[in-house]
């Protein structure tokens, strides 16, 4: 292989490799996790209010909108995050079903998170849930 191909593949390599690193972090990024949840935080879906509560004892609860909900959590050493499984009460609110049904539904797919006094972020796989303070 000539000097020239040699060094235009290794340019080319250390560009994609630069590219790779700099990706911020995303939906489902790991590395994204620190601080804490424990504390009440609040979130709009569809213009639904809900609240979500973690304890220092590995408890979540909440208002999902129309329902209560309760259930566990775990922050693992590697920074990850479990939620649930969620059992919910099951009243019918007109206008308020679907929000709630999401919101429950990405709880339960979270799998990391980022915590500071303002923010709680909430990593899935597909997407990211942002929370305040309540």
């Amino acid at each position: 292989m000539s000097r020239t191909r040699t060094g235009l593949l290794a340019a080319a390599f250390t560009a994609t490799l630069l590219a790779v690193s700099a990706v911020p972090a995303m939906a489902g990024d790991t590395a994204a996790s620190h601080g804490s949840v424990v504390g009440e935080w609040k979130i709009r879906t569809d213009g639904v209010k809900q609240t979500i509560t973690f304890d220092k004892k590995g408890k979540v609860f909440g208002d999902s909108g129309c329902n209560r909900f309760t259930g566990g959590y775990t922050v693992k050493s590697d920074g990850r995050i479990d939620i649930g499984p969620l059992a919910s009460t099951m009243m019918f609110c007109e206008g308020k079903m679907d929000a709630e049904q999401i919101f429950l539904t990405k709880l339960e797919a979270v799998v990391s998170y980022h915590a500071t006094d303002t923010k709680l972020k909430l990593f899935t796989p597909k997407d990211l849930m942002t929370l305040r303070p309540a």
